[in-house]
């Protein structure tokens, strides 16, 4: 899959719903290097993605999603929207325990992952365009997504209608 989005300023407003970035963070776990990247060889490159993947998760990501919203005067029930990359069924898994999200609040990323699987990084970007064709409350979104490195990459968007 292929995605873009158009970012703007205040400066040149575009009509219809927003979605406006309001703080970014991103953390290397150096403890789990080794858990997803790439493996380039002469044959290609190889993704690779650890088992340990849903127990790192569950291990660290309350943690740092906590941090981040406190650092902007937020806690997780004031979070509205979760737009978060699926990675898995067990990922999903994993952020409905780790989060202790409601059985609906990731519908948007099971469709995504239904429909069309895990398309590497630009997957987020098709579970944040549900939101946008198929309605979301206003307020505060939190997308994330976790990568290579072993990484988590999180923005705070404020979603009004």
């Amino acid at each position: 899959g292929a995605a873009a989005c158009l970012v703007t300023c205040d400066q040149y407003p575009l009509t219809g719903k927003k979605v406006n970035i309001k703080a970014g963070s991103s953390k290397l776990y150096y403890d789990a290097l080794d858990v997803m990247g790439w493996d380039f060889g002469d044959d290609g490159f190889k993704v690779i993605f650890s088992k340990d993947i849903p127990t790192i998760i569950n291990t660290h990501i309350k943690q740092d999603v906590d941090a981040f919203l406190q650092k902007q005067g937020l806690t997780l029930p004031g979070i509205a929207n979760f737009i978060f990359h699926p990675g898995g069924r067990k990922v999903i898994e994993a952020y409905h325990t780790a989060l202790e999200l409601k059985a609906d609040e990731l519908k948007y990323t099971r469709q995504v992952m239904s429909e069309n699987g895990n398309m590497s990084s630009v997957t987020v970007l098709y579970v944040l365009e549900q939101f946008l064709k198929q309605g979301y409350t206003s307020g505060y979104g939190l997308m994330l997504a976790m990568g290579p490195g072993f990484s988590s990459e999180m923005l705070l968007l404020d979603m009004q209608n």
